[in-house]
């Protein structure tokens, strides 16, 4: 049987750790209204200083902060009224650092065309010292299809390019 002080310690580590994964999922709620109402400065304060954002499929990786809001200034002059949907997510949380994985599908404009895509996004977070804050430490977005309504989905053999 457990004493009073081991049932408690497990029951502040559960607490910690059921609090570490509502609070990443806050920051990928936070990241997705960054993104889809381009809010460059809430995006801001989602990513570490240090931060790696790769999307193989458009042959980007840029580290630091500001070549990742550049990266969003790029995707935002590319595509209007983007919205980001999520499913499936499994967030892992070790101490100060987490990954996540994740489904996503996007809707989004092209001048008068509709454009949908959808894949897989992986990600590292890493809570920060100071204030106790999750940032993200990397995102890696896989592109599994991005293409217009015309074009159709069926047999594409690459996705639509940034």
């Amino acid at each position: 049987m457990s004493t009073i002080e081991q049932r408690l310690d497990a029951l502040e580590r559960e607490v910690a750790a059921l609090r570490a994964d509502n609070d990443i999922r806050a920051v990928l709620a936070h990241y997705a209204i960054g993104v889809d109402e381009k809010r460059p400065h809430l995006l801001r304060e989602l990513f570490a200083e240090d931060a790696v954002l790769g999307v193989p499929a458009w042959s980007v990786e840029v580290s630091g902060l500001d070549a990742i809001m550049q990266f969003f200034e790029n995707y935002w002059g590319r595509f209007d009224n983007p919205r980001r949907y999520y499913a499936n997510e499994d967030i892992r949380v070790d101490g100060d650092h987490a990954t996540a994985f994740m489904y996503w599908h996007v809707t989004q404009e092209l001048g008068n065309e509709s454009v949908l895509g959808w894949g897989t996004y992986d990600w590292v977070f890493r809570r920060r010292a100071a204030d106790g804050r999750w940032l993200i430490e990397q995102e890696v977005v896989h592109i599994r299809a991005m293409t217009t309504l015309a074009a159709g989905w069926a047999g594409q053999s690459a996705p639509m390019q940034l």
